[in-house]
């Protein structure tokens, strides 16, 4: 599965110069019996499991994401194709393939 991070400038000197990264994330079929009704992402396929990806491929970049408790900082604004993940699941917010996922460093001031 594949996935495009788009990046504000401020933090595309951590990616190399690049205002897009792509992350390969692997899909494991879980085997056994899930519970009646259960939906549960495969870890890798949330925002949370792109980003551990992420980390392994430039962790300067993830760490100015997420912070020391992998939870995604307070000035940064992360969208799935469009949704704001932060009225969705958060960080465990499923991740489709070939999703954007939209970086964006919030603005604050008066």
């Amino acid at each position: 599965m594949t996935v495009t991070l788009q990046l504000p400038g401020a933090l595309a000197a951590y990616a190399g110069g690049r205002r897009e990264v792509t992350v390969e994330v692997t899909v494991e079929v879980a085997v056994g019996v899930a519970s009646p009704g259960s939906v549960a992402e495969p870890p890798e396929q949330t925002v949370a499991g792109v980003l551990d990806r992420l980390a392994g491929q430039l962790p300067a970049l993830e760490r100015r994401i997420r912070d020391e408790n992998a939870a995604i900082r307070r000035h940064v604004n992360v969208y799935v194709d469009g949704a704001d993940i932060r009225t969705l699941s958060g960080a465990q917010t499923a991740v489709p393939d070939g999703a954007v996922i939209d970086v964006i460093a919030a603005v604050s001031g008066g």
